[in-house]
C-alpha cells in the first residue's frame, strides 16, 4: 500500500465557509456492487458451458475491468489525503478505478468532463437539437439488405 499526500487549497472541503463537503460513495453498498461481487466467479464458471455459443469466447480484459471495479473508491488500496490550507481540514480521496461503461461513479465524471469539453472548446454558443432517427430492430435487416440505402 502507499499513500500520496496532495497538500491545495481546496474551497469545497473547508467546512467553515459553509459549503458542501466531501461525502465518501458506498458503492459497497449498491446494489449494482452486491450483485458483481456476489456472482462474478459464478458467471466466469459457467461462461464456457453456458454463454461462449452465444457470445464468443471469454475476454481476458474482463477480469481487470471487474477487479478494479470492485477495488473502486476502496481507502485499502491506496488514497490521496487533501488538506485545505486555509483551515487545516483534511480527508482522505480513495483512487478509482477510472473504467468507462462498467463502473457507474466514474464513467459519470467522464461523461461531465467530456460535456464540460464539448460546450466549452468545440460547439460554438449557439442553441443545439439533437435527432436520433432509429429502425426498429425487425425492419433492420431489409435496410442493410438494400443497396444504394447506406453510405459506403
Amino acid at each position: 500500500m502507499f499513500y500520496i499526500r496532495v497538500v491545495f487549497q481546496m474551497l469545497s472541503t473547508c467546512p467553515t465557509l459553509k459549503q458542501d463537503v466531501y461525502r465518501p460513495r458506498r458503492s459497497h453498498l449498491s446494489p449494482y456492487y452486491l450483485c458483481i461481487e456476489s456472482h462474478f466467479e459464478q458467471l466466469e464458471g459457467s461462461w464456457e458451458d453456458r454463454y461462449m455459443r452465444s457470445y464468443g469466447f471469454w475476454l481476458p480484459f474482463v477480469m481487470d475491468v471487474i477487479y478494479n471495479y470492485l477495488d473502486c473508491g476502496d481507502l485499502h488500496f491506496g488514497f490521496a489525503r487533501v488538506r485545505c490550507d486555509g483551515c487545516g481540514h483534511e480527508y482522505l480521496l480513495p483512487f478509482s478505478c477510472k473504467r468507462r461503461h462498467f463502473c457507474p461513479s466514474c464513467h459519470q465524471k467522464r461523461v461531465v468532463e467530456f460535456g464540460e469539453w464539448l460546450y466549452g472548446e468545440v460547439l460554438k454558443q449557439v442553441p443545439h437539437r439533437q435527432w436520433v432517427f432509429s429502425i426498429p430492430k425487425r425492419l433492420r435487416i431489409y435496410f442493410y439488405m438494400t443497396v444504394g440505402c447506406w453510405p459506403d
